[in-house]
């Protein structure tokens, strides 16, 4: 039943083609929820679901996703109760679907990237090529290349080309996901160089295509997450004769990219120096941890609803903020202002059972599961990207990708 083929050009064009559908949430075919319907999440949605019904039939539940199955059967129980007991039912209502689609999304990836690990490799490489794709689009429309616009605006917004040029965006709604999509596609791309699954060829266009993204995304956040894989990498080479050369570069080259983003959004980041340094530094993200804080007293067991609190931000902020769309900007505070102590400990237990596999010390790949562990919480701690189709598409690759591995051969050794 496992399919330990090297990845193939096939296999990974066809991934490519299903992640530019994915992403085509502007292309709207109905409307649901007093919401629109776009054609990449409904198709987002029949993947998901076919997917999960299919490998349900086919082989029950593995052994090794028994302890994931029970913990996304708590969160999702979690989220109904959050959501029919929210006191903005109709906001929570049209959230809680996307919330749940990413819950169905994981367990579809588990299943696949368990069964046919020549899936989980083919689509980690073709995560590299939709960052070259979204590069090479962001420098159209920055260009203004015919035909660059309208193909944009497929995938984004005409807000996004209004706000955020000429910081690119890539395929996505925000340059801050295009930057943290960036770095999970590197990770991946090192997680088969470790076992020979990629050329030194692709990991190099992850690592270029990483730092190109970091740099005309202006996003600050996900630098915690490269500078995680810095630190991995350069634990990993410990002892060689280039180590210290490695790690000064390493080093260095995340020093000129905080300082290459401090200098581009110079104006944005001071503009709020008359208050203070710090709220400089987090472009005022302080209040809205204080506001999330006081959202979960308000309301501390099932919290305010999935999506809630967004549009609730001015009402605990002090009027602070225009009302609108803005999130808490942290893992933790964002599930306890949503969902309450039951979300957050729902979570939790996720985490746990899906990273239960390599808590044993000798267990093969232990390493690189923490890794993977690390750069996605260094998502969480100053910003939210869960909620996202994008983020949740790489991120659940990231921990299918871990999954692939086991019953393979021992780390270091090469796949067939």
């Amino acid at each position: 039943m496992r399919d330990t083929a090297r990845p193939n050009a096939a296999l990974t064009t066809l991934c490519v083609c299903a992640y530019l559908a994915f992403s085509l949430q502007q292309v709207v075919i109905g409307h649901g929820l007093a919401v629109g319907l776009s054609l990449g999440s409904m198709l987002l949605r029949a993947f998901a679901l076919c997917t999960s019904a299919w490998m349900l039939w086919h082989h029950g539940v593995p052994k090794v996703l028994r302890g994931p199955a029970w913990a996304i059967a708590l969160c999702l129980v979690v989220l109904v109760v959050s959501t029919l007991t929210s006191p903005r039912l109709g906001i929570a209502l049209r959230f809680a679907p996307r919330y749940g689609l990413e819950l169905l999304l994981l367990w579809s990836m588990l299943n696949l990237c368990v069964a046919f690990p020549a899936f989980a490799r083919a689509a980690a490489l073709a995560s590299v090529v939709i960052l070259w794709l979204g590069l090479l689009l962001g420098l159209a429309v920055h260009l203004d290349a015919p035909g660059a616009r309208p193909a944009a605006l497929l995938f984004y917004p005409q807000e996004t080309l209004d706000r955020y040029l000429p910081r690119s965006s890539g395929l996505y709604e925000h340059p801050a996901l295009f930057a943290a999509t960036a770095v999970m596609s590197l990770a991946m791309a090192l997680h088969l160089r470790n076992l020979h699954g990629c050329s030194r060829g692709t990991l190099l266009l992850a690592l270029v295509g990483c730092l190109l993204a970091l740099l005309a995304s202006g996003a600050r956040n996900p630098l915690l997450g490269l500078g995680v894989l810095a630190l991995a990498v350069s634990w990993r080479v410990r002892g060689r004769p280039y180590a210290r050369r490695f790690a000064i570069v390493a080093g260095l080259v995340l020093a000129l990219l905080v300082a290459w983003i401090t200098f581009d959004r110079l104006a944005e980041l001071t503009s709020a120096t008359h208050e203070s340094s710090l709220t400089a530094f987090t472009l005022g993200r302080t209040y809205i941890w204080a506001a999330a804080w006081q959202a979960w007293l308000s309301h501390p067991l099932f919290g305010l609803g999935s999506g809630v609190f967004q549009f609730l931000l001015p009402d605990f902020a002090g009027g602070r903020f225009p009302r609108g769309e803005l999130h808490a900007h942290n893992l933790l505070l964002a599930l306890l202002s949503e969902l309450g102590l039951a979300g957050a400990f729902g979570f939790i237990a996720l985490g746990l059972a899906l990273w239960r596999p390599w808590l044993a010390p000798a267990t093969p790949g232990r390493g690189w599961a923490l890794v993977t562990l690390l750069v996605l919480l260094a998502f969480g701690l100053f910003d939210y990207y869960v909620p996202f189709y994008c983020f949740a598409l790489h991120a659940t690759l990231m921990v299918g990708l871990l999954y692939a591995r086991l019953g393979q051969p021992q780390a270091g050794t090469p796949w067939p």
